[in-house]
């Protein structure tokens, strides 16, 4: 039996023994056997917390992604929603410590789920910390690293961010047919996102991996890191991490050591603070997720409308978390962790009402009457794997060429296997 039943099946059996005891009252079930006498959406509260970078490392991108956490709500407050929705927002400050204190403060405060956290050492953390043993569901928007796949979870943790599996394929593919590398190195901040993205694209590339090299992204200077990693003189030079230390980090790298090799970076720098600093001295090319969900027009025009400016990375895969805890909880009609992760599967699959993004009103509307809903997603069809592992398929090859940032195609991994 795969590990879906049994996350569905465990859960449905601590739901049903909750009933039991404080609800022998209670009348029939729907066909997933859950309660129908479910409370009128005006007597409810629905709500939700996001734990997300606003300092710290990924500071930059914290802004765009707490963006898109928030315009569900806004969406709903706009639509006169009859029940009232609550969203708490705690900053993670990129830091796994800070993250768990974060997710406990929501946790006290009761609330049932949380959107979060960003980076993927800070969400494992949080989760094995925080929300699993408290029974509160998390989505992570943007947490990629294939550990959370098989962290013992108990049903509570999923993401909307895809694994960095996919993102290692297409990298090391394009490394070698659109640049005819034969060789590569690799040098990555400290931290599961970068030795697995590393590992991977080594693992994926189709020559030789000369070197891996971690440095640390608190370091005073980045000299060695960078020589060592550079000493076989590769074909290609993959940098893996975020614009706070991969700035300074690059800059150094154009003072001393780039050479003839081609620079890519991963999607932690694809943001235009890179451009900002570096200007016209950066050259390279990246990967990074893109959305590629049957809601994305939908959602990038509401995005524009409410904040006057395009979605950046990981916001639409935010907004798909939101929304899809938002869904689960009017499905389960109670603010309970245990109710609302049971709940995550049954609105992003099967054959119910489609709602898409602007349309979260109806769907709550509908998900809070016992009718089957299937969200489907901005930034991917959001359909759950048995590791609570969904979102995107779809990857930018993207560059950084006279100072501006641009995107040079889209592709899937299946486009670039060999």
């Amino acid at each position: 039996m795969s590990r879906h039943w049994n996350r569905r099946r465990y859960l449905g059996a601590v739901g049903g023994a909750t009933v039991s005891v404080l609800g022998g009252c209670l009348g029939g079930t729907d066909a997933d056997g859950h309660a129908e006498n479910r409370p009128p959406l005006s007597e409810r509260t629905l709500r939700y917390g996001s734990v997300l970078p606003l300092s710290g490392e990924l500071e930059q991108a914290g802004k765009t992604i707490l963006n898109g956490a928030s315009l569900p709500e806004i969406e709903l407050e706009d639509a006169s929603l009859a029940a009232d929705v609550e969203h708490e927002v705690a900053d993670s400050e990129t830091s796994p410590t800070r993250a768990v204190e974060a997710a406990g403060s929501l946790i006290d405060d009761g609330v049932p789920a949380i959107v979060g956290a960003a980076s993927s050492d800070v969400t494992l953390q949080m989760v094995q910390r925080a929300t699993i043993p408290s029974g509160v569901v998390s989505c992570s928007p943007a947490s990629t690293t294939p550990t959370l796949s098989i962290v013992n979870d108990r049903g509570y943790s999923f993401r909307t961010a895809p694994v960095d599996s996919l993102q290692a394929v297409i990298a090391a593919r394009l490394a070698a047919t659109e640049h005819g590398a034969n060789s590569a190195a690799t040098l990555y901040a400290t931290g599961d996102y970068g030795r697995q993205l590393s590992g991977a694209f080594s693992a994926s590339f189709d020559g030789a991996v000369q070197r891996q090299v971690s440095f640390d992204p608190e370091a005073d200077g980045y000299d060695e890191a960078l020589a060592t990693a550079l000493a076989d003189d590769p074909d290609v030079f993959f940098l893996i991490c975020y614009p706070e230390s991969g700035v300074p980090l690059l800059e150094e790298y154009y003072d001393g050591h780039a050479g003839e090799e081609t620079l890519f970076v991963s999607d932690g720098m694809q943001n235009e603070v890179v451009v900002d600093e570096l200007g016209a001295r950066i050259g390279a090319y990246g990967t990074a997720p893109t959305s590629s969900g049957p809601g994305r027009s939908a959602f990038r025009s509401l995005y524009r409308s409410e904040y006057g400016d395009d979605p950046g990375l990981f916001a639409a895969n935010c907004y798909d978390a939101a929304a899809t805890v938002l869904l689960a909880n009017a499905a389960a009609g109670e603010n309970d962790g245990t109710a609302i992760a049971d709940r995550m599967y049954t609105v992003t699959a099967g054959e119910g009402t489609e709602v898409l993004p602007g349309e979260l009103a109806e769907g709550i509307d509908l998900a809070a009457a016992g009718e089957p809903i299937r969200y489907r997603g901005a930034s991917g069809e959001i359909e759950f794997d048995e590791n609570g592992d969904g979102g995107s398929v779809e990857y930018e090859y993207f560059a950084f060429a006279d100072g501006e940032l641009e995107v040079r195609d889209e592709l899937t991994p299946s486009e670039v296997s060999p």
